[in-house]
């Protein structure tokens, strides 16, 4: 497929073979702004997020995304056509459509010339328009199709909507694809002609590997787009600016690394009771945690809006509550495993969040609707995602319990005192349970007219606050004592798991759409596996051990 604006801004004659680019001074063309899907960014953030898309990875073949989507544009035909570069990882997929097992990437050609594909696609679209919920596979198959409508929509130039409305940010903007019909650019003749021979110049040299050329005109048309194009009616240097440097430091993923290193540090400090390694490790924690929280900021920053609207949101959000928490309830108790524990959820959150693009979606989209009100954004949806993470804490606490009782069942002392501070985490995640459903409820009444109504969300919420709050009754009551109180406490992260992940990734049902997605279920299930596993362990070794389990703590704490 020959992409029309090549046959139109291009010289004839310029080889298009693989050229070398590194020399390329990307930085003023990675700040243009560009609008897609209803938010302008910088086109380093579009560029990044079309290749990962596509590929799986934000680079492919070493070059970086933004050279990448030049590429496509401009040397398609040539290069990309045949390349395999499309990512396709899910077996059971490659099996409906007769891939081979043994790739992970397959060339637009052969999916687009896939007959097993075309017939499903039109079976799909039958169903969509009888709005039937899609299976598992056939929203494989469908995100399959999109990942090839994106190239080819960039190969076009109309997903390149680079041309700024006069009429303002919110007004829609013009693609690259404009130019082959001039009428749709709303600027008089001479800013046209400009245009144009401004792309000429630079598409020409980026295919021939022209560098000076480039590097000597590309900030004059990022400059004439943004002053003389946009009438006004554009982003600042400085906010496309903010959004390149956080997709460039990648916060989270430097944060999950440092608190790996912490991590082990701190595990050194436990087993040696050494003051130092103790401050050591606290100290590369803090640095994690502050990194953590700037990169929090300034996701809120270009966002404008607290990011807790989809499930990489929370992620991220309810991976950093984890560690806050437990650094308040370790000053309360001077204990280095709490914030120890507390960093094995968060490394596993942010691990997951930095490497499953497909799953956890990490790119910044507008606001749905209902969620407009940041009011009551900020109160209930913030309250249950933090509740998320106290009880997180606990969950993590109470696996070192049950370690203990695997390698330690005589340490009595011991795995009351863990006890006691994983029920602490436990009272604090019911207390902002509580009051995260109540103000749900009032939100409820605000966008929908009704305080309750029995949505999968809600129902599932108050399943997480019952539960705990019977696993709590069950201790006062004396009903569990020990193991029962710590397992009990465990399982109970269950029902969060399925208020968290499976109501929006496994039911997909309910007026709670916007945190709709699929993916990642084979994951979760064997971590419940594992749990369970883990939990029996734990009993075993309970009842061999002959240790009664007693108070769940010692009298009167």
């Amino acid at each position: 497929m020959k992409s029309l604006l090549l046959s139109l801004i291009v010289f004839s004659g310029v080889s298009q073979a693989a050229t070398d680019r590194s020399q390329f001074s990307w930085g003023a063309m990675e700040k243009l702004a560009i609008q897609e899907r209803g938010r302008v960014k910088p086109l380093q953030t579009f560029a990044e997020e079309s290749v990962q898309f596509v590929t799986g990875s934000r680079s492919f073949n070493h070059l970086k995304a933004i050279e990448t989507v030049f590429s496509w544009l401009l040397e398609y035909e040539d290069q990309w056509e045949k390349t395999e570069f499309v990512r396709v990882s899910y077996g059971p997929l490659k099996v409906k459509l007769g891939l081979p097992q043994d790739k992970k990437y397959f060339s637009p050609q052969s999916i687009r010339s896939n007959e097993a594909l075309r017939a499903m696609m039109r079976e799909i679209g039958a169903k969509q328009q009888r709005r039937e919920k899609l299976e598992d596979m056939e929203s494989k198959l469908v995100n399959l199709q999109a990942q090839v409508g994106v190239v080819d929509a960039i190969v076009s130039g109309q997903a390149l909507t680079i041309f700024p409305s006069p009429q303002g940010l919110e007004a829609n903007w013009i693609g690259l694809d404009g130019l082959s019909d001039p009428s749709r650019l709303p600027y008089s003749g001479p800013q046209k002609e400009k245009t144009e021979a401004l792309l000429k110049m630079l598409f020409k040299a980026f295919v021939g590997g022209d560098a000076a050329t480039w590097n000597a005109n590309v900030g004059q048309f990022t400059d004439w787009v943004r002053s003389d194009l946009s009438r006004g009616h554009y982003p600042s240097d400085a906010e496309m600016g903010r959004e390149v440097h956080f997709n460039e430091l990648r916060p989270f993923r430097w944060a999950w690394v440092i608190y790996v290193v912490a991590f082990i540090a701190l595990l050194v400090a436990i087993q040696t009771k050494n003051v130092w390694a103790t401050r050591i490790g606290a100290g590369i924690l803090g640095a994690g945690i502050l990194l953590h929280i700037y990169g929090f900021v300034l996701r809120c920053w270009i966002s404008g809006r607290p990011p807790v609207t989809n499930m990489y949101e929370s992620v991220i959000w309810v991976s950093l509550g984890c560690l806050v928490f437990s650094i308040f309830i370790w000053a309360a108790y001077r204990n280095i495993v709490i914030p120890t524990a507390a960093s094995v959820f968060s490394i596993v959150a942010l691990v997951l969040a930095d490497n499953l693009p497909t799953v956890l979606d990490p790119g910044i989209q507008p606001l749905e609707p209902v969620l407009r009100s940041n009011f009551w954004l900020t109160t209930h949806v913030l309250c249950i995602t933090l509740s998320y993470a106290a009880f997180a804490l606990s969950l993590c606490i109470g696996n070192v319990v049950i370690g203990n009782y695997i390698f330690h069942p005589k340490k009595t002392a011991w795995i009351q005192t863990l006890s006691l501070y994983m029920y602490r985490a436990m009272q604090i995640g019911v207390i902002l349970v509580a009051g995260g459903t109540i103000l749900g409820g009032v939100w409820a009444d605000y966008s929908w007219g009704r305080f309750w109504g029995w949505d999968p969300k809600e129902v599932w919420a108050l399943i997480v606050l019952l539960m705990y709050v019977a696993v709590l009754h069950g201790r006062f009551a004396g009903w569990l004592k020990g193991f029962g109180f710590v397992s009990a406490t465990i399982f109970c992260f269950l029902s969060v798991l399925m208020a968290w992940y499976g109501v929006n990734f496994v039911l997909g049902v309910g007026l709670h759409s916007y945190g709709f997605g699929s993916g990642g279920l084979s994951y979760v299930m064997m971590y419940v596996a594992a749990q369970v596993a883990f939990v029996l362990a734990g009993y075993i070794s309970h009842r061999k051990s002959g240790v009664a389990s007693g108070q769940i703590f010692p009298s009167g704490r």
